[in-house]
């Protein structure tokens, strides 16, 4: 019987008539708790698949003490959260930890975001390439669990992951350098949460290649409209790189449009190189030489390390951050350093 015929929402009890057990035993089931065995688990989930019975999680988080939810705030226009909300999906599939998501957005600052996911009482919170400075979030730990994803944060009450950039991006400067690339100029974002590191690293990157004097930084901020104006104030410059390494994958493709519409070829005139390796870098035609990001990785140890502060009588073995390792990924929009 399906909730629509019985003229009603179907409830816990409802569920336990139908799949013949106690409702303290379904109760469990949905907990994920020890006390249910492999058949009955399964009689249980398929009675509620039946029936279209739904958890009230926001009901269950007012009863419980304390609130196993997580709290997830991500933007919209970041392709690359919503990647990383599949993994954290996957992560918490079939664990006492329902997400809660709450996105920042054109019409919704960063502030709001996190205030709704505050105000569903979430157990902790796990906030994508937040923006605010460390002071707001720190001052948000003291009362829920924070974990930052895509940033290094120095406040030691706050967990954080973030990808290597140091090591992506001194495997795109060593690979151009290879190629005989000098003339590098990287299209920078500083208002990107991970910005000012990805920055540094190419900074770094350069020096340790010896070609510190010969690169060139410019914004480029985050998408392909970005890229474009890039491109287009690239061309109108006296001197042009050989090289170009951008902030992400989005705007490098918006670089590469304007350049190839304009007649100039890439890799034979231009080389560039994106960072995330997303699905925008692996399409046919594209195939663009991109850092990949771990973003399995990312969402596993965001996932952990918030589960973690929900039950800390499991604290993690680092309490505080984590570097994912990243890697460069060749395809064809990289090539040899043309003669100019």
């Amino acid at each position: 019987m399906s909730g629509s015929s019985m003229g009603r929402r179907p409830t816990m009890r409802d569920v336990a008539r139908a799949a013949g057990v106690s409702q303290s035993l379904v109760s469990i089931v949905f907990r994920g708790a020890p006390g249910a065995g492999a058949q009955t688990r399964d009689r249980v989930l398929a009675a509620a698949r039946e029936l279209g019975y739904v958890r009230d999680e926001s009901a269950r988080s007012l009863r419980a003490s304390q609130s196993t939810s997580i709290g997830v705030c991500f933007q919209t226009r970041q392709p690359f959260h919503h990647v990383l909300l599949d993994g954290m999906y996957a992560h918490t599939a079939g664990t006492n930890h329902p997400l809660v998501l709450s996105a920042v957005s054109d019409a919704r600052d960063e502030a709001t975001a996190i205030r709704g996911l505050l105000a569903y009482r979430c157990g902790a919170l796990v906030l994508l390439g937040p923006r605010g400075d460390e002071q707001s979030l720190a001052a948000m730990a003291g009362d829920t669990p924070v974990v930052v994803v895509g940033r290094r944060v120095d406040d030691r009450s706050i967990d954080w992951v973030t990808s290597d950039d140091g090591l992506g991006m001194d495997q795109a400067v060593t690979h151009l350098r290879t190629l005989g690339h000098r003339r590098v100029l990287y299209l920078s974002c500083s208002r990107a949460a991970g910005g000012p590191d990805r920055l540094q690293a190419f900074h770094d990157a350069a020096a340790a290649n010896g070609i510190s004097r010969s690169v060139t930084v410019a914004d480029g901020e985050m998408t392909e409209q970005r890229g474009a104006r890039a491109a287009e104030r690239l061309l109108a410059g006296s001197i042009v790189p050989t090289a170009v390494i951008a902030f992400n994958d989005r705007v490098a493709l918006g670089l590469m449009e304007v350049l190839i519409r304009r007649g100039v070829a890439v890799p034979k005139d231009i080389s560039v190189v994106g960072f995330d390796d997303s699905e925008i870098a692996q399409r046919d035609p594209v195939l663009m030489t991109s850092v990949h990001q771990d973003a399995e990785s990312l969402a596993r140890i965001a996932v952990e390390r918030a589960s973690q502060r929900i039950h800390p009588s499991s604290p993690p073995t680092d309490p505080h951050g984590t570097l994912v390792p990243t890697h460069l990924v060749v395809r064809s929009t990289t090539g040899e350093a043309p003669r100019r």
